[in-house]
This record gives structure tokens, sequence and C-alpha cells, in this order.
């Protein structure tokens, strides 16, 4: 039997030749979208290169779950019918080969603008409409001259202003004056050009007529100087008078003067001065928060007799008569004929992280009204805001709360200093305010609101190293606002003195302007043209004045070369990325920072300066011994990598608050802007990675953790992956992959739709504070772009729970990746949400709290 199937096998060997194999078929993804990013609509389409007769595939979510599945006959395009927003998994199998790629589904991005600073032209000096006004100094008899165009020389358009003055006869000054629109003014900035004045004196006059001065140092060089002035209650040799009269700032500004003095005049009796292009900059319209329009009583004003001094009496009432807006306003009465010292309208609210407060009153019957915020620690901040008796309503400004007319502290921390967000207002109407010592007063008060700093995400590039552009639009399109990237030293300047910035440089940064990407540029690293020790390495930090001369000369012709880049950063992480001899130290970086920031503030006054040696969690030692050194005197701006790879995103909270109480500590008690400029969490295999659902969920958390720290910008390091070995942490950063990776080019990360989302959700959104509802609960309030309440909750502690959102009309829903339902409250109004680790943003100006069971 056996010889016999031997034989047989034999034969059919011989007759049918070996047995084959069967082959594997060819099959291959492609994204026909660039990246596998589709928008609401959008056909979802793939590249399909098959030779089997058909393919069929499914599509997982996140969490591994499929959502949808189907097959069809082999072509060039596979076409899956999906179209719920989210993160997706593409799995296609043609016979025993199998192909996967990613993909994601996201609403468009708005292309609305988004407020922020504008700038109002006081002095083109073109014609005389603009009400210019010579002032001979009279208070100091003697002085002589004029002001008139000049239209022999100007820095732009056809002519200048010039300021004449003869000092032969005496004198002290001469000037020149205008009014000013209503304009919140930020910052004023302007040209000036003399022969051999050394300094020249500014003042603006504020809402009070309080006049405050400064003097303005020139260079000495006889062309045109660009000045400008960030701080209007302070400076140089500042002096105040007039007005309030309290060295506190009182916007907006009524007028504003340039003086010429007989002493700024080196041995001589006459001189001139230029000036052309002076503009104020003032925040342009954005969103802000109503804590009191008084058109209904649910706003929760109630009425406060002072009762700590008994006698007085009073009441608010809603006034349809009169109002600054809206059909009705509040009307705090007083009668002090029975004694007391105060009564007041009062109000608690979700605490508000507030840079100012807008109100209008009107009465005819005080000099003054006070106004009480309520910091995080409980702290009373007491001040007066002065008003005119009149019939009109006045619009006030409050920038500074803890300061102004009349202040005092108590309470809480009881230090004297504003620590926000702000948990309740109080309005006072105080009887030593009644003109001509009445007992008894009323004032309409109304259009109470608060303004936040608007938030920008962003996320950190390489472009300006070896990334292609071909991903460019995936960036605009996840809603980063911000990109983050450089300009290298050693790349533009290989000739000493000579400069020419590679064209990958000029392509991004008119790819970003075309986009609304806001730039973040980088002044970084070494040049081998000077101070070279490596030999060639590019970390080589400047330690001689002559390469910090240089460096300062590159970073300046950068800022000319590309004047659409407005925040300049210098240096990349000082504290570990700076060879050679300056060793990373605060003293060698603080030596760069002041030769850089020097040079650029002559020749771009309006430029912000960010620095600080971009300091990380472990490196807090070094920011302060920056900062005792006087560093923060030399930027605008602190930037922060407080990488947190062993920790929930949470943990960036403290790190931010220590930095901000270093930056108090050595700044007089007054904050400098801090912007995280690197962030993030890795996937792949190295040690301390995270998953890729773990990433997308950090992600979502950090950015509404940092901007709930008062901090403005949060950019994520960063867009795409810069490799594929998932060993290599620097290789998986990215919110999508690598050109080079299996799952195609550019393909999302479960990060990319998370932050998308959180961009969607917060773009352009002010914070107003935290709530804690219980079950280990954050719960972050935002006013959105357009004004729109915005919460977004979810439980740090690491479990689910249920919540009860009560409204009084329908709310929507967005989860981490994106799908939003729209919910009605029950007949008890009511609506109740699962919640978990992920953030849950809910939208709806109905939403009246949130509890948990």
């Amino acid at each position: 039997m056996k010889r016999l199937l031997a034989i047989v096998v034999a034969v059919c060997i011989l007759g049918f030749g070996t047995v084959a194999t069967a082959q594997a078929a060819v099959l291959t993804l492609t994204p026909i979208t660039l990246g596998n990013v589709f928008t609401d609509g959008q056909p979802v389409k793939f590249g399909l290169n098959t030779d089997a007769a058909s393919v069929s595939w499914s599509a997982a979510d996140v969490n591994g779950a499929v959502v949808a599945s189907g097959s069809q006959a082999a072509a060039s395009t596979l076409q899956i019918p999906l179209t719920t927003r989210g993160w997706y998994k593409l799995t296609v199998q043609a016979g025993t080969t199998t192909a996967q790629t990613t993909f994601a589904v996201v609403s468009p991005v708005s292309t609305s603008p988004i407020a922020g600073l504008t700038s109002h032209r006081i002095g083109d000096f073109e014609n005389t409409a603009e009400g210019w006004t010579f002032y001979p100094g009279s208070e100091y008899p003697g002085a002589t001259g004029s002001f008139a165009l000049d239209s022999t020389d100007n820095h732009s358009g056809s002519s200048s202003g010039k300021l004449s003055a003869n000092f032969g006869a005496g004198g002290a000054y001469v000037s020149v004056n205008r009014p000013l629109p209503s304009v919140n003014a930020t910052s004023v900035s302007f040209w000036a050009k003399s022969p051999n004045l050394s300094f020249l004196t500014f003042r603006l006059t504020d809402s009070t007529g309080q006049v405050h001065q400064q003097r303005l140092t020139l260079s000495g060089a006889t062309d045109w100087q660009a000045l400008a002035v960030t701080r209007f209650d302070g400076g140089k040799q500042y002096v105040h008078f007039g007005g309030a009269n309290d060295g506190v700032w009182h916007g907006p500004a009524k007028s504003v003067e340039v003086v010429l003095d007989k002493a700024a005049i080196s041995g001589a009796t006459t001189t001139t001065l230029s000036l052309d292009d002076l503009a104020l900059k003032a925040p342009a319209g954005r969103p802000t928060t109503s804590l009191g329009d008084y058109e209904s009583a649910a706003e929760g004003w109630s009425f406060y007799p002072g009762s700590e001094f008994p006698g007085a009496t009073g009441s608010l009432a809603l006034d349809a008569t009169s109002a600054a807006s809206g059909t009705q306003s509040a009307k705090l009465s007083g009668n002090f004929s029975g004694g007391g010292n105060y009564v007041a309208i009062q109000r608690t609210m979700v605490p508000v992280d507030l840079t100012a407060l807008s109100l209008s009153v009107k009465t005819s019957q005080l000099s003054a009204i006070g106004l009480r915020l309520t910091d995080a620690t409980g702290q009373v901040h007491q001040q007066r805001l002065p008003v005119s008796s009149s019939t009109a309503w006045q619009p006030l400004n409050v920038t500074r709360f803890d300061g102004g007319t009349g202040y005092l502290h108590f309470g809480g921390a009881d230090d004297g200093i504003w620590h926000g967000p702000a948990k309740s207002i109080m309005i006072t109407l105080d009887r030593s305010s009644i003109i001509g010592g009445g007992t008894t007063a009323t004032v309409n008060v109304d259009a109470v609101a608060a303004t936040t700093a608007t938030s920008l995400l962003g996320a950190g590039t390489h472009f300006g190293q070896s990334w292609s552009t071909t991903p460019m639009p995936l960036l605009t399109q996840s809603g980063a606002r911000g990109g983050r990237d450089e300009a290298q030293w050693y790349q533009a300047e290989t000739t000493r003195g000579t400069y020419a910035f590679p064209a990958k440089v000029t392509n991004y940064l008119q790819s970003w302007q075309a986009s609304g990407i806001d730039p973040l540029l980088i002044a970084d690293y070494g040049n081998p043209l000077y101070d070279d020790v490596g030999p060639n390495d590019y970390f080589d930090a400047p330690f001689t004045d002559t390469g910090r001369a240089a460096f300062a000369n590159y970073a300046d012709a950068l800022a000319t070369q590309f004047p659409q880049i407005k925040n300049l950063a210098i240096w990349n992480e000082w504290d570990v990325n700076a060879s050679g001899p300056s060793n990373k130290t605060p003293e060698s970086y603080l030596a760069l920072l002041k030769a850089t920031y020097a040079k650029l503030k002559t020749n771009h006054p309006g430029l912000t300066i960010v620095g600080g040696g971009d300091t990380d969690v472990t490196q807090v030692a070094w920011f302060e011994a920056f900062c005792q050194l006087g560093g923060l005197k030399y930027l605008d701006v602190v930037s922060i990598h407080p990488y947190n790879f062993l920790n929930a995103p949470e943990g960036l909270s403290a790190a931010i608050d220590r930095i901000r109480a270093l930056i108090r500590q050595y700044n007089g008690g007054v904050d400098k802007p801090i912007w995280v400029t690197e962030s993030g969490w890795y996937t792949g295999t190295y040690q301390s990675n995270v998953s890729e659902p773990t990433q997308a969920m950090y992600v979502a958390r950090a950015q509404l953790a940092v901007l709930g720290r008062g901090v403005d910008r949060y950019y994520l390091y960063d867009f795409m992956n810069d490799g594929i070995d998932l060993a290599d942490k620097e290789h998986n950063f990215g919110l999508v992959h690598n050109p080079a990776d299996a799952l195609g080019a550019y393909t999302p990360k479960p990060s990319y739709v998370a932050y998308a989302t959180g961009a969607r959700q917060l773009r352009g959104a002010t914070f107003l504070g935290q709530e804690f509802p219980g079950n280990g609960l954050i719960d972050q309030v935002f006013a959105t772009n357009d004004g729109t309440p915005l919460r977004a909750i979810w439980a740090a502690g690491g479990t689910g729970t249920t919540i009860t959102v009560n409204a009084t009309g329908p709310i929507q829903v967005t989860n981490l990746y994106g799908v939003s339902t729209t919910y009605t409250p029950d007949t008890n109004g009511k609506v109740n949400l699962p919640v978990g680790v992920w953030p849950t943003y809910i939208t709806g100006s109905t939403v009246t709290s949130v509890t948990t069971p």
C-alpha cells in the first residue's frame, strides 16, 4: 500500500510539476486627502492598489471597537460611509494580506478673526486736522518756538511734525499736545529725530485729569529712532500731578504731550524735534463676561446696608427709566440720616480671572464710588473710582486691582497683592463721597463686565530644520493659531555681517501668514564664525562681547527681514543647550539677553521679547538665580518648558505657580506673562511613554490646565513625529505620523483629533474661573470668542462619575473627539451626563450650575 502510494505521488509530480505556493495579494493604501484628515460632509476616501478581486475593510475607534465595516470590488479608490467625527484606524484585507492606516473626521476650523491689539494712529502729521497744538511752557517764561508740518523730512508718508525751541531768553521747555479719542490704550509708539537732544519728556493725561510724565532716552543718533511707552504710571524719572494725583493710571487717556526740555540740549540754546507715526495700541474688541447688565434679578445682585457701621438704610432697584445699555440699570440708594458709613450692591460669581473691569455709572450727587473685589484667598481689595457730577453716563475702567485711589486691603492673604481669580464684587455708595455733605444720594450702575486675556493654542514645528512644508495645511486644520519655529543663526550668516535667510524660512513664514498662524520665532543657536570651540558645534553659545553683539545683530536682522514676526524668543533651552564656556549659566544667558534686548527694543520697539532660559520643572533653581541677577528686566514674556512625562497634566499647574511666585518675588510683586512654549507626552516604546489614547487625553487636559493658570499661550511639542523609531522618544511626540510611517504620511494620531477639538472649543476663549463640584471633578469656566459660556469638565482623579447640568434650555455637549450632542433639560431643568478622565465640553447660555449626585 505504501509502495503504490509512492508511485502515484511520483506520477503526479512528473505530470504536474512542483506544487505552487499561494502568493499573497498586493495591497497598499495611500492618502488622497492630505493626512487622511476629513471634515464634516467630505467623502472619506483612500487610494487603493491591489491585485485582488475584492477587499474587505473595518474601521475601529480609539478604544478598538469596530464602528463600521464592509467590502467592495477592487478599484483605485476605497470609500467608506462613515461621517461621525472622531479618530479611526482602518484595516483593509485582500486575501491574507492586510494594510492599515489612520484617519480622522473633524469639524471645519473657523476662519473668523480673534480679537488682539489694534493700532490707532494719532500722529501721522500729514495734515493739520489731527489737532496738535504748540505750548511754550508758559509757567517758566522765556522760551519761544513753533510746531509745524515738515514736508522735507519724514519717517513715512509725505511729512512729519517738527517742534522747534529757542531758550536764548530763558524758559525750561516747549511742547506739542493734542486731545485723544477715548481709547483704552496699553502702549504708545512713535518715531523721533533730533540733531542734539539726549532725551525727551512724554506725558499722558488720564481720565481723571492726572498727568503721568516720564523721560524717554534718545540714543544720540541723528537719524529716526523708534520709541515706545508700555507703562503709563511708571518709567524713568516718573512723576504725576493733577487729577486723582495718586500715581495710578485711570484709563482711557484724554490727551498726549511731547515735551522738548532745555536740559536735554548739550551746548546750545536752540534745537528741533521731529515726530512721526505716533500710534496708540489698544485691545481690539474682545469677549467680556457680563457681571451686571441688570436686565433681570437672576444675576444675584443684592443690597447691603454696611452693617458694620450701623444706621444706614437704602435699597437696590432695577431702573427701567435709565440704562447705559439694554433696557434698565441698577439704582443704588443710600440714606445716612440715621448714621452709617456706606451702602452697597454685591454679588458672588464663578471665580473670574479678570484682567480688567469696566462699568458705567450715572450720578449727580457723588464725587466717587467705591469698588471692592475679593480675590481667591478671601482678601478684599478696595479702591475709590472718581466720577464727575453729571446726569450723563460715565464709563469707568479698572485695570489694577491691588492699587488705586484710597486703596486698602483686608482679610484673606492680607498682603496687598492680587491673587486672582475674583470671587465676588461690591460697589459702594459712601457717605463721605456725597457732594456738599448731604445724607442721601443715589447712583445708577450698568454694564459691569469682566475682561480676561484671550487664549492662544499653538504647536512646535521644525520647518526651519528639515520638515517639508507639505503638512502645513494640517497645522492650520488642527485649529492651532500659533506656531513656534526657528531661523538658525549659522544658516543665516555664513559671512560675517551678511545675512541671507534660507528660502525654507521665508516659505513657512509666508504660509503661516496666509493661514493666520501667529509666529513665535526662536533666535538660535551658535555660529562657527563667532566664539566657536567645537569646532563647528552649532550649540556653542556666545561668550564674548563680540559674539553677543553678533548674535544681537543676527536677531535684529531676523526681525527686520520678517516684519510679520511679533514675538521673538532668545535661544532655546539655554539651561541645557548652551555649550562651551558659557556653560549654561544664568549669568551667561543674561549677558546675551541684555545685549539682544537693547538692540531689538531700539529698532523694533513693538516686538515681544520672549526669554527666561525655557525652564523645565527640574530647573527652577536656575530660573531663580536668573531672576536674582535682574534678568526679568530684559524680557517681556517668560517662556517655560514644564515637561511632566511621569505625571498627568494637572501637575503643570504647580510648575506654573512656582514660576509665577518667583516672578512676583523678584519683580516687585508684579506679574509678567508666562507662556508654555513646549510641553507634551510621547508615545512609542521608550521608557515613560504613554499610549496613544492617553496622549490624546493628556493633550486636551493640558490645554485646559495651562490656560486655567493664567497662561495666555500654550505650544504643544510637537506637531509631527520626527521619525519612525518607536524606541526614540524624540520621534514620537507628534500629533501626526512621520511621512515615512507605515500607517501613511502625516496620518493622524488620536491626539490630533483631541487637540483639534480643544482648539475649536477654546479658540479665543477667556478663562473665567474654576469650580470643583465634587467626586474629584474639575469644572473650568470660559467665555467663548462670541461670549457664550463654556465649561470643560473632567475627573483628574481618574474615575468616572455622573454630573447634573442645571439649565433653563438646550445645551450642547462635545466629547474629546469632537462629537457634539444637543440635550434638552427635563421638566426639573436637569441634564444628567456621564463624565470621566476625558474632558467634556458643555456650551450654552442657559446653564446655571453643575452638580454631582
